[in-house]
């Protein structure tokens, strides 16, 4: 018993107090509030956490936590105003490069202030664990300049070109990448246009994203640091934010997990003024929000005309998330705010529909209160996910370039008005909610497990190890290949020597007889 008592006690202690550093470069409330749970509930658990991020919880009780702000990377989306970049106006590769530059910008502007530079001056080996965002290739070659194990973690899907280095599977017919908006059954076309994506990506990642990376990250961990691509095949943990009713059931190596369900808990509440309104609004209420990145009140030409003019057709009363205080011809029903506690919004009884940009994190909001959806995609995965809300009976999809006033009143009245939208986003709710244990617990779990086994090397996939021609077994289809056409060869040859042996006696005897007859 007291042997038991000591093995247990040396288990907690190695991992118990750990330093852990934690790095979540995107400057978006909706990517960081996926983190920001985590590292809290790390540091509760008595882990030493230095997170750098541009979202700090600023909770002075969290005695264990030190966060470096880096908030004015925000600064990165005054480059490129996204409240205007529809999918219908880019493409899959455009999307994908855009999101790595986010990336990018913002670490190189991290770099540079002195909070950061003190990090990559500690000792190597001084963290037990490092977690990083996962989207952008720099952020690998922390493990080279720290030496220490690393845990990649996303706040939504992996690009399908991590996928590929970590060793999952990346069959372009069946698990297309997720700006790609295709999903399974396929059509011959998407499943032609899913293969020059996965092809597309691929180079794009290794000859323009990665070398690109590659250098930044020489710059600041060491020229001596072997390629970007290899650092992230050396990847402890890799951990993606996806639920049951996103996710595309791709097989998964096992250093690869999913997670969800971290954003339900934030304890919001409704102030007295927006409790009342919700209350009083005996007919039902639509909220309306896009989100964090797409700022309505930026919204070009007739959108954001015709957006209001069909709240204001509607019987019901509506909350709008809106960045301004007010608008020219604001309806009598609809209510302005520049934030609005959302879970709480939701959780209200009142609320019929919930309009959306169709993010992770609204989505996964709107399924845990069962609220029906009306999506109007802009970019990233909100097409996608708007896809698989619809297909999945609780949401209707108007896409920012077909948007019109009656469109989007039409639409919002059906959703309101027809009980299956609720009953399955109820269904839904039920499937996503059951879960063996929160998305919290299993983050947590996971870094412990990583710090108490140095690493994990054992969880490590050999297909993280093989070039794609041999992870495709292009070499052994050569081999059948050259092994038919020397086959073929060999045939032709001996039938070509069979055939000259048959012609040549028949020459042979007309001379004889000929030189018999001359005789």
């Amino acid at each position: 018993m007291l042997l038991l008592g000591t093995c247990f006690c040396l288990l907690v202690s190695s991992v118990c107090g750990s330093k852990i550093l934690a790095w979540f470069t995107c400057p978006a409330v909706s990517h960081q509030s996926a983190f920001q749970p985590i590292w809290k509930e790390l540091s509760l658990r008595g882990h030493q956490v230095t997170v750098i991020t541009p979202n700090p919880l600023n909770e002075i009780d969290l005695v264990n936590l030190t966060e470096i702000d880096i908030g004015f990377t925000y600064q990165v989306w005054k480059e490129i105003d996204i409240s205007n970049m529809r999918r219908e106006l880019s493409n899959a590769f455009s999307t994908l490069y855009y999101f790595h530059k986010v990336h990018e910008r913002s670490i190189e502007m991290s770099m540079k202030i002195d909070a950061v530079q003190n990090i990559l001056k500690k000792d190597p080996g001084y963290f037990d664990l490092i977690l990083i965002e996962s989207h952008s290739p720099i952020l690998f070659g922390l493990k080279h300049k720290l030496k220490s194990p690393l845990i990649a973690i996303s706040s939504l899907g992996f690009f399908n070109h991590l996928n590929f280095l970590i060793g999952n599977s990346v069959h372009p017919a069946l698990y297309p990448d997720f700006v790609s908006e295709l999903s399974t059954p396929m059509t011959l076309l998407e499943k032609i246009d899913s293969l020059h994506l996965t092809i597309g990506n691929y180079l794009i990642n290794r000859f323009i994203i990665s070398p690109h990376a590659d250098d930044v990250a020489r710059a600041y961990f060491g020229q001596d640091m072997p390629y970007i691509e290899d650092m992230v095949k050396e990847t402890s943990l890799i951990l993606e934010n996806v639920n049951p009713v996103f996710s595309d059931r791709r097989p998964l190596v096992p250093n690869s997990l999913q997670y969800t369900h971290v954003t339900s808990n934030r304890n919001e509440f409704l102030e007295k003024d927006l409790k009342q309104i919700l209350d009083n609004a005996k007919e039902g209420v639509v909220y309306f929000s896009l989100g964090t990145n797409v700022r309505f009140d930026h919204v070009q030409g007739d959108v954001k005309k015709n957006i209001m003019a069909a709240l204001g057709d509607l019987p019901y009363t509506v909350i709008c998330k809106w960045e301004s205080e007010s608008i020219e011809g604001q309806p009598k029903n609809v209510h302005l705010r520049k934030w609005l506690p959302q879970q709480a919004v939701l959780a209200h009884p009142n609320v019929k529909v919930f309009i959306t940009q169709g993010g992770l994190q609204s989505s996964e909001e709107a399924i845990i209160n069962a609220v029906p959806l009306v999506v109007i995609p802009f970019l990233g995965d909100q097409p996608l996910n708007a896809k698989i809300l619809k297909s999945n009976g609780m949401a209707e999809t108007i896409s920012p370039k077909e948007l019109n006033r009656e469109l989007l009143r039409d639409t919002i009245l059906t959703v309101a008005r027809k009980e299956n939208y609720r009953q399955r986003a109820k269904e839904l709710r039920d499937i996503f909610l059951d879960q063996p244990q929160s998305g919290v617990d299993k983050v947590v779990w996971w870094c412990e497990y990583v710090i108490r086994h140095k690493g994990a090397k054992h969880l490590r996939s050999p297909a993280a190890d093989i070039s794609l021609y041999h992870y495709f077994m292009i070499d052994v289809i050569a081999v059948f290949i050259l092994s038919f056409y020397l086959t073929f060869k060999i045939i032709q040859l001996v039938f070509a020597i069979i055939v000259g042996l048959f012609r040549r006696k028949p020459a042979e005897a007309e001379v004889s007889r000929k030189k018999k007859k001359k005789n």
